[in-house]
């Protein structure tokens, strides 16, 4: 009022740059597997079930530098992290040399190698077919680096804590949805594979099960066993193999007690019919729907590609 004008103060610039790549992205070749009605009545009684191995080795080494270069900041073509600003804190925290979990969501949207992986109709295939419904869309992916701590740490920043992955998806309108864990080395307890806990599926949305962060899993373990039999089952996998789990079934992981990075990358999906679902928290996939999204909203379009349609 005194002056008749105004300045804001300048926006603080994000601190990495983008950093376009020369890189020559590889396509992933999947082997084709047919689902099994044993494999799916395994998958409804225990909420996952184990694909063989479906990458070839030479595959299995791509994606692990792949994950290793989106960790470190490098994005195929110029184009654009999905949450920039998160995607700045995982990798100063990866130069860095920070020792916890680190993850990345729509790795796809930057890497084309992983672009590959992601939207494999043979993964779309076996989560439709494990589901029981005719259509499969990505809701979105995750690059995961836990980093190898060596054998004699106690230190719990290796755990990714006991959850439901529907506990973050409460957005939408079904609770029908499915991940596709794939191992990118031979994984077992030493260093830090996916556990699940059997059966767990059917004791629905659980409050507080959004707790990948929570490293207490003693703590965790107390809180949520009272909703059924507590049974660990850790997935011994090879490298390429893949594991599949439903929305609801808890699991977590601990440590990685050897020297070498556990790289995986989860697929996370949802059936074709899968529509928004306001007034249960925040999920980044919602501004992908646009202005004044309203329930019932399909998630359709680019950011949700169909992986499979019969």
């Amino acid at each position: 009022q005194k002056k008749g004008y105004w300045m804001a103060a300048k926006k603080q610039k994000m601190s990495i740059a983008v950093t376009p790549s020369t890189h020559v992205p590889a396509e992933i070749n999947l082997k084709p597997y047919t689902v099994t009605q044993d494999d799916i009545d395994e998958f409804q009684k225990k909420g996952y079930w184990m694909a063989p191995v479906m990458l070839d080795p030479a595959d299995v080494a791509r994606l692990r530098l792949e994950v290793a270069r989106v960790h470190r900041g490098e994005v195929d073509n110029g184009s654009s992290p999905y949450e920039p600003h998160y995607w700045q804190r995982v990798v100063e925290a990866t130069l860095k040399g920070d020792k916890s979990v680190k993850k990345l969501n729509n790795s796809w949207w930057i890497n084309e190698t992983i672009r590959s992986l992601v939207k494999a109709p043979e993964i779309g295939e076996i989560a439709a077919s494990l589901l029981g419904v005719n259509e499969i869309r990505l809701w979105h992916d995750q690059a995961i680096c836990k980093p190898g701590l060596g054998e004699e740490t106690k230190d719990d920043c290796g755990n990714i804590g006991w959850h439901q992955d529907y506990g973050y998806w409460q957005v939408s309108d079904t609770s029908e949805m499915i991940t596709a864990w794939v191992a990118l080395q031979d994984t077992d307890t030493k260093n830090g594979t996916l556990m699940t806990i059997t059966t767990s599926h059917k004791w629905g949305l659980v409050p507080g099960s959004a707790s990948f962060f929570d490293r207490d899993m003693k703590k965790l373990e107390d809180q949520f066993k009272q909703y059924g039999s507590w049974e660990v089952v850790p997935s011994i996998m090879k490298a390429g193999q893949i594991a599949f789990h439903h929305a609801l079934t808890f699991h977590g992981s601990g440590p990685n007690n050897t020297d070498t990075d556990r790289l995986a990358i989860a697929v996370h999906m949802q059936p074709g019919n899968c529509g928004y679902k306001s007034g249960n928290g925040y999920h980044h996939n919602v501004k992908d729907l646009g202005p004044y999204a309203k329930d019932g909203d399909l998630f359709v379009g680019d950011s949700f590609p169909v992986l499979y349609k019969k």
